[in-house]
């Protein structure tokens, strides 16, 4: 096609609609010089900058979109599929950190928990007062959810559940947002009440605590260096 019969601009107006305010303020932000690039560096300097950044794009509403008004988010599905495709033309860790705190973790307590579980944790996971996780892939089942080993078994006389990895087959891997900030999993497991097994089910469940530290039970490993996503 000729050059004199191309508007590139007229083309990228055409694409990025329905939702071009919103690719647009992404754009934005990605450009300024706090979202520059980074070079080779340390993966745990990375993932500081990375964290930062989500942070501030959860400040503008760019991760926000999708979640109920109620609770401060844009009641925007559509909008937040288009700002978090449009993410991806700044740093892929960014976007894998944005997906895995507010689509996988905070999608798991939207549409899969009820409204006590709305209420005590959509506010602080949407502004990463509450950094989160996806706890479903395990070493020896992928993710295969029906023959996950993990076991949630329920305590009567505590009101409590019990999560239990029985061997190592069962236990959690690759799950991003795990290794540095993750205060809280969203976990897979197989739900155990007087003796029968009920399936599977997903339960909330505390990693460390407000200072970082890993709490009393849960074992946490570093998968190392993710070929490009080290952030």
């Amino acid at each position: 096609m000729p050059d004199d019969v191309l508007d590139p601009a007229a083309l990228q107006a055409w694409l990025d609609e329905p939702h071009a305010d919103i690719r647009s303020m992404v754009r934005d932000l990605l450009d300024t010089a706090e979202f520059a690039p980074v070079g080779r560096i340390p993966k745990e300097e990375h993932r500081e900058i990375v964290l930062g950044w989500a942070r501030r794009l959860a400040e503008e509403g760019g991760t926000t979109l999708g979640f109920p008004t109620e609770y401060g988010g844009g009641g925007n599905v559509g909008g937040s599929i288009a700002a978090f495709e449009t993410m991806a033309h700044g740093d892929l860790s960014l976007l894998v950190k944005v997906g895995v705190q507010f689509g996988l973790f905070g999608g798991a307590i939207l549409h899969l928990g009820t409204k006590p579980h709305h209420d005590t944790y959509l506010r602080d996971l949407m502004s990463l007062e509450l950094p989160g996780c996806f706890a479903m892939t395990e070493t020896g089942h992928g993710s295969d959810v029906q023959r996950i080993g993990t076991t949630a078994t329920y305590v009567p006389e505590d009101d409590e559940f019990e999560i239990h990895t029985p061997d190592d087959r069962s236990r959690k891997d690759y799950i991003g947002n795990a290794a540095a900030h993750g205060r809280a999993a969203a976990v897979f497991a197989q739900l155990i009440v007087d003796g029968t097994n009920h399936g599977v089910h997903c339960l909330v469940v505390p990693i460390r605590n407000k200072k970082g530290k890993v709490l009393d039970g849960v074992r946490i490993e570093d998968c190392g260096d993710k070929l490009g996503l080290h952030g």
